[in-house]
């Protein structure tokens, strides 16, 4: 039985753990009472989303994880199928829920590598 590399494995996780928060903030917009479309978008989609992304986006890059520059497009797309799914909308501004903080931490992880490689030369 072959193992799996641990960068695989870091992406592996990132996009499941990605998923199924992803996952959980589609369940619990679908159950939204009337009055509450306010504070479930701004925690959802201008707190957790972007921190979250940010943060897995840069520790995907920061161990060279398996198709870690694919990861920002696969945030996007479910940062884009949310609202839809929620509001029954689809504009271009929910690229900035989750593509731009992918992209922002993919970016801070190729730099930190870049870093790393020429100071530890």
């Amino acid at each position: 039985m072959k193992s799996i590399s641990l960068p695989k494995r870091i992406s592996i996780i990132g996009y499941i753990i990605s998923t199924v928060l992803f996952m959980i903030i589609a369940a619990s917009g679908i159950s939204l009472q009337g009055g509450d479309e306010m504070g479930y978008c701004i925690l959802n989609f201008y707190i957790i989303m972007p921190f979250f992304t940010v943060i897995t986006a840069y520790f995907i890059t920061l161990k060279k994880g398996y198709l870690f520059w694919l990861y920002p497009i696969y945030v996007g797309i479910l940062g884009e199928i949310i609202p839809f799914l929620i509001f029954h909308t689809f504009d271009i501004t929910s690229l900035f829920f989750a593509f731009f903080p992918a992209m922002l931490g993919l970016i801070i992880g190729i730099i930190t590598n870049f870093i790393n490689r020429t100071v530890h030369k």
